[in-house]
Order: C-alpha cells, then sequence, then structure tokens
C-alpha cells in the first residue's frame, strides 16, 4: 500500500466519478445522504458540527485506479467517540466481487494511516484508541448488487469459524431503490434530485427532471446550484450538448426556464431519433450488400432493407458487382 494521499493527476477522471465527488463535498447532502440513505441506528447521536471532509484519498497498490473517493471524519456528541466514515462510488457495468476485500484494504490503510499520524506517546497508552470505521458503497450501476455485505463470505468454510475470523459489514445504497417517493422527504433536496439523474439513462430524461424540479432547484443556495450546474455540465459533455444550463435555470423570467428546457428535450429527442434511424439505416445497408453479393433479385433486397431501388443501384455500384 502507499501512504501518500492522491495527487490532482492520479484522481480518476471519469465525468460520473467527479458528479458525485462533488455532490458529496456538499456537507448539507453528506448529512442527508447518512441520515436518508444509510441511516445507521446511531446517527442521532453523529455531532454534525464536528464532520469534515477530510482531504485524504487513500491508493492501493492492488487497485491503483480506485480509491476511497469521500472520506468524513466526525465524533459523536459525547466528544470522544471518533469517526472515520469513507464512500466508495461504483458505476461499473458488472459487480465487484472483490469488494469486501477491497474495503478490508481501505480500512487497514485508513487505520495505518491514523496510527502513523497519532501522538507517539499517546498511541503507547493503554487508552488508546482507534477511530470507528464505517464504510459505504454508493452504487449507480444497471446490475443487480450480489456481492455479501460482509468480509467474512470471502472465506472458505467461515460458517465454521465463526467469531475466529476478522469481519465487519458495510452499507450499500442502491440508486436503483429509490424513485421520486421515497425520495420527497430527503433533507438535501441536491441529493434527491442528482440521485434521480443518476437513475436516469437518457440525456431527455435528465433535463425532464430539471423542468419538473426547477422549483425546488432555482431555491437552492449559491454551493448547491454550483454542484447541480457542475452535474449537469458534465452531462453536456457526455452527451455531446452545449447548453449554458447556468443561464437557463437561473433566469429572472421562470415561464422561460419551462420554454428554454422544453426545447431542449425537443431537440434532444430529434437527435436521439436521427441516430436511431441512420443506424437503422447502416444495418440496412450492411444488409444490401450482403445480399448483393450472394446475386439476391433487387426486389427482394428492397422488400427485405425497406431501402429504396435507386440506393440499392448505388450500394452495387459502390462494391462492383
Amino acid at each position: 500500500m502507499n501512504d501518500k494521499t492522491t495527487s490532482d493527476s492520479e484522481k480518476t477522471n471519469d465525468p460520473h466519478d467527479t458528479r458525485l465527488r462533488e455532490l458529496f463535498g456538499n456537507k448539507e447532502a453528506f448529512i442527508s445522504f447518512l441520515k436518508d440513505c444509510v441511516k445507521p441506528d446511531w446517527i442521532d447521536d453523529l455531532d454534525e458540527i464536528s464532520l469534515r471532509r477530510s482531504p485524504k484519498e487513500y491508493i492501493l497498490q492492488d487497485f491503483k485506479k480506485k480509491s476511497a473517493d469521500v472520506v468524513y471524519e466526525a465524533t459523536l456528541k459525547n466528544g470522544k467517540e471518533k469517526i472515520i466514515f469513507f464512500v466508495l462510488q461504483e458505476n461499473q457495468s458488472k459487480v465487484d466481487y472483490r469488494m469486501p476485500y477491497r474495503l478490508l484494504l481501505y480500512i487497514v490503510e485508513i487505520l495505518r494511516d491514523y496510527y502513523n499520524h497519532a501522538d507517539e506517546n499517546e498511541r503507547k497508552r493503554k487508552n488508546f484508541k482507534f477511530p470507528a470505521i464505517f464504510p459505504v458503497i454508493f452504487y449507480t450501476g444497471r446490475q443487480k448488487w450480489t456481492v455479501p455485505t460482509n468480509l467474512k463470505s470471502i472465506f472458505a468454510g467461515y460458517e465454521r469459524f465463526g467469531e475466529h475470523l476478522i469481519n465487519f459489514n458495510y452499507s450499500l445504497v442502491d440508486v436503483k431503490g429509490y424513485d421520486e417517493d421515497s425520495l420527497k422527504d430527503f433533507r438535501s433536496k441536491l441529493l434527491k434530485v442528482i440521485i434521480l439523474f443518476e437513475k436516469s439513462q437518457k440525456f431527455t430524461e435528465i433535463i425532464e427532471l430539471a423542468k419538473n424540479y426547477k422549483g425546488e432547484i432555482r431555491k437552492f443556495d449559491e454551493e448547491e446550484q454550483r454542484v447541480l450546474i457542475g452535474a449537469l455540465d458534465i452531462f453536456n459533455d457526455v452527451y455531446g450538448q452545449k447548453y449554458d444550463f447556468a443561464e437557463i435555470l437561473y433566469t429572472k423570467n421562470a415561464e422561460g426556464v419551462d420554454r428554454m428546457l422544453a426545447d431542449i428535450v425537443a431537440n434532444a429527442k430529434n437527435y436521439e431519433k436521427t441516430i436511431r434511424k441512420e443506424g437503422a439505416e447502416a444495418k440496412a445497408i450492411t444488409m444490401a450488400k450482403k445480399m448483393l453479393l450472394k446475386n439476391k433479385p433487387i426486389d427482394e433486397i428492397m422488400e427485405f432493407t425497406e431501402l429504396t431501388e435507386e440506393k440499392i443501384r448505388e450500394i452495387e455500384e459502390e462494391i462492383e458487382i
């Protein structure tokens, strides 16, 4: 393992990771995440004032391109019990069955870092205590999460060895489990909107959500606005669009917001329709080429591919039959 924190050059450039790092960089959104999504039974004992984001990100030699994406430190209200939260953001097409092992390495690395930075005399004392480490997986992938949520399951014969095996449980927050009704009472409206964005699979769906929740979005404070607009700008880049969402959403004319967002949705739908049409035509042309090479009659190719005779003749000339 490496005890260095990540530099800017080492951080992932994945748009999804960037978007969620910004979300959880908002303290109010992170508290809402803990209270509304994770819901540990002791959460009301958390001293929210003490909660602060750690600048550290932990790199593991076995998983160099993966880091503990968001780390927060806090104490409970008694001022004595320390806790470190770390959230791993997972958006892979396939679930990672190594996750319990990965989390074990992170926990050990965090404890090692804490020990190395503790006062040398203090850590020799009988009452020296480590902070509690609380791992959370924020999962936005499409597949069902089927990874065990404890460590012991990775050991062969774990049922036999019981408490002699090292073990911990992690919390899983899966965005697929949320809908508009279950999100309505979230403490952070920013968290609610971003989770709905994460559930969306199309640019049009994201803009429709922005339109439907524009009333709440327009009430965001300056920091929440920055995070939201940053997320929408990333969607811009991902989907190849170039809209100024800061200007659109926060124009003084509320009716203008509806009109501009409706225009974006219409344009995006037309773009998607064009892409689908071009894809279908490309498949038809490929099939026509294969049929021509097999000396199939023109009328049969026309019926099968729905291409015009003129188009098929053009294809025929291109392949020099």
